[in-house]
């Protein structure tokens, strides 16, 4: 479930620049005056999550070497992204007919392909390269296929494991099309058939950390990687030193898929432009530097972080079967148009999303909106459920959501009642309902809403870690002590990638080194 945005007055200039300039050092991500109350939006909703008192201290933590569940709960505050499946039909029609059949023709010897999505979001992009895939391979399973899908935002990952998705997601006729071969419905959403989720495997990764290319991160020796939209939050100079890693991990042949509003051609000087119908690609043709200097990288000075170096990789060693000229298409069973019902007309702007079925889809798509971080959208939706569907508990739940979200305590706290009203078993209403007591500085009242949900549910950590944190704003130690050991005692039956329920993407691994450290330094009070 979201996580509430604290009630605390926006940020003063000297914060927001001492907080966007660790966020470009730690990640290169750029947050200049125009996305200002976008990253203030971020940096409260993360500190909500913390156990922090303040925004120093939230920040001091942050500094810390080594500290990795505050910056996460940021990185995932302020990198929300949404994307859908075939995203941009000019580029998947470039994949599908040129692409990907000239990599087939290329492997076809050693049966070997090596895919990379990076900055794959929830997960979308990934899994069309997976279905494509299984389109075009007749003799599939004699097959080695490598699908690596990688993004920041841990929360994004666990999404995209999970391989379930709303109408939302199936905004274009082509996902549409698939959807009926490659998912189930369930409920009021989609899941991925097991045999396409297996394809891909998602990894946390850095872009602006020297991790890549290497074998230890599985990134070297690609035959394609897709990077759409991510650079576009960069520095010029940080662009340009990823832009180079992507170079080194591809194999000869091997191709750059960016998105169209990626910078200037001149970014991308090393590789040879392939133009298709509306869309512009990028393939690496050789290795000019194996005949001359090589090609060396330094890290941007913008980002000091304390990571082990990775050399260049060689890659011109690699033997494969070349098809001959990769800028020609290629004539192969595989180079046939995409099966759609009827021809697809020219891309145009994509209208806003409007569901086209009844309340059920409408509460569906407001509850991706809240996923999203876009409560305003979402309280708007709900609102007008709430006025169709007026018993309907989870309506008034989310909406208690929407508005704490946006920091209406008073507004959250009568709808959680409401929902609490409807259903006495409402776990979200009642751990939403505690939280905003918590920031009303109600902290009797927030606790008692608290051990609801920990009697609800014994086997919820966040509850018994929100516990934790009231009882040690109010002063009362030995009761914060007792609900961490609680919370990691759960934590500790559970696999350290897990990502904890409702944590907007905390693995178990981060939270129990938080809870340890948290142990420590209140044992001492």
């Amino acid at each position: 479930m979201p996580l509430l945005a604290r009630n605390t007055p926006p940020l003063e200039p000297d914060q927001f620049k001492r907080f966007s300039d660790l966020l470009l050092a730690r990640c290169g991500l750029r947050f200049p005056d125009n996305r200002r109350a976008e990253l203030d939006h971020g940096i409260r909703q993360a500190f909500a999550a913390s156990a922090c008192s303040s925004l120093d201290e939230f920040y001091n933590l942050l500094k810390v070497p080594g500290n990795t569940m505050e910056m996460d709960l940021l990185i995932n505050a302020v990198t929300v992204s949404e994307t859908h499946f075939f995203r941009d039909t000019a580029q998947f029609n470039a994949i599908y007919q040129q692409v990907l059949p000239q990599i087939i023709e290329r492997k076809k010897s050693i049966h070997t392909l090596r895919i990379w999505s990076a900055g794959c979001a929830t997960g979308e992009e990934p899994y069309s390269i997976a279905m494509l895939l299984r389109e075009l391979l007749p003799d599939f399973e004699s097959w080695s296929i490598t699908l690596l899908a990688t993004d920041i935002n841990t929360f994004s990952l666990d999404r995209a494991r999970r391989g379930q998705y709303t109408e939302w997601a199936f905004r274009e006729e082509r996902a549409r099309i698939m959807r009926s071969r490659y998912f189930q419905k369930n409920s009021n959403r989609y899941e991925l058939n097991p045999s396409i989720r297996q394809m891909v495997t998602f990894n946390r990764l850095n872009l602006v950390e020297p991790t890549y290319p290497a074998y230890e991160t599985n990134t070297t020796l690609m035959d394609l990687i897709i990077c759409r939209n991510v650079t576009i939050y960069f520095s010029e100079t940080v662009t340009h030193w990823v832009v180079d890693r992507f170079y080194d991990c591809l194999s000869d042949h091997g191709w750059l898929i960016v998105g169209h509003s990626e910078p200037s051609l001149e970014t991308y000087q090393r590789f040879q432009v392939r133009n298709y119908p509306d869309t512009i690609l990028y393939q690496k043709e050789t290795r000019i530097e194996a005949y001359g200097q090589p090609h060396t990288m330094s890290q941007p000075a913008s980002m000091n972080m304390a990571t082990r170096p990775v050399s260049s990789m060689n890659f011109g060693q690699l033997t494969t079967n070349s098809a001959g000229s990769l800028a020609k298409p290629i004539t192969t069973q595989a180079s046939q148009p995409l099966p759609t019902k009827t021809p697809e007309p020219p891309a145009k702007a994509l209208p806003a999303y409007v569901p086209t079925s009844k309340l059920p889809d409408l509460f569906e798509h407001a509850d991706h909106l809240l996923e999203m971080g876009r409560s305003e959208e979402a309280c708007k939706i709900l609102i007008d459920l709430a006025a169709a569907r007026p018993k309907d508990a989870r309506v008034c739940t989310h909406l208690g959501q929407s508005y704490a979200n946006m920091g209406n305590w008073t507004e959250a706290e009568a709808w959680c009642y409401r929902a609490i009203s409807l259903d006495k078993l409402s776990l979200k209403a009642y751990y939403t309902l505690s939280l905003v007591l918590q920031h009303e500085g109600r902290l009797a009242d927030a606790i008692e809403q608290m051990k609801k949900v920990v009697y609800l549910d014994r086997l919820y950590v966040l509850g018994h870690y929100g516990l934790a944190n009231m009882y040690h704003e109010s002063k009362q130690i030995p009761q914060a002590l007792k609900s961490l050991d609680n919370a990691l005692r759960l934590l500790l039956a559970l696999p350290a990638e897990q990502v904890v329920p409702g944590s907007q993407g905390i693995t178990v691994g981060r939270l129990r080194d938080a809870i340890t450290l948290q142990q420590q330094n209140w044992s001492k009070m």
